[in-house]
């Protein structure tokens, strides 16, 4: 009888710290905006050229925050460049961007190539870096395709090749994971009453 007492005990107290350590939170892109805006650079020392206009949505689920990037932004005369008509999907820590509306082609080469995604300042801040999920992307992007730059995301596709199935992930990181949130005296409270209950019914038992 006591052995099994140890084991409820033991049980009842992997269980409490699992629901308490269970309230959690992470840096989350639901419910903040987003804006994005594709741009050119040909070399190291060139101009950054915006090629389409920048573009702000509200992030939710479901739904796809940009159905058609392309929709809004328009031919660059000087360059003579158009940009690649793609989906982007933000999920809570994520960022999907999908070629199901274009034709076979690839990025034209150059120094920078690519999409610029602008957090939420409080969103930003939680951040730490990107990372490429490579279990779904079949785009040829590399990490060092990825950069940071104060509130910014720098997702440079130069020289890429797409076709229809083409797809990316982005997985979003924090520091050290989910950051703790506070919790409640009441959930400790409850806690530490169960725990009395278990140890006086176990006192009584011969």
């Amino acid at each position: 009888m006591k052995l099994c007492l140890k084991n409820e005990k033991a049980l009842l107290v992997m269980g409490i710290i699992f629901a308490l350590s269970g309230q959690t939170s992470e840096a989350a892109l639901l419910g903040t905006d987003l804006s994005v805006k594709t741009v050119f650079q040909q070399t190291a020392v060139s101009s950054v050229n915006t090629i389409g206009f920048l573009t702000t949505a509200h992030v939710v689920e479901p739904g796809v925050e940009f159905s058609s990037l392309a929709a809004t932004e328009v031919i660059n005369p000087t360059l003579g460049l158009h940009v690649v008509d793609v989906a982007i999907n933000a999920g809570d820590n994520f960022l999907d961007i999908n070629f199901d509306n274009v034709s076979p082609a690839h990025f034209v080469s150059a120094f920078l190539n690519g999409y610029v995604f602008t957090f939420d300042s409080i969103v930003a801040a939680e951040i730490t870096g990107a990372t490429i999920d490579t279990s779904v992307t079949t785009l040829g992007l590399v990490p060092t395709d990825l950069a940071f730059s104060g509130n910014q995301l720098i997702v440079n596709v130069e020289g890429l090749s797409f076709n229809t199935s083409t797809f990316a992930r982005i997985n979003l990181t924090s520091v050290g994971g989910p950051a703790p949130v506070p919790v409640p005296a009441a959930a400790w409270l409850f806690a530490s009453g169960l725990l009395g209950l278990l140890t006086m019914k176990g006192r009584r038992i011969v």
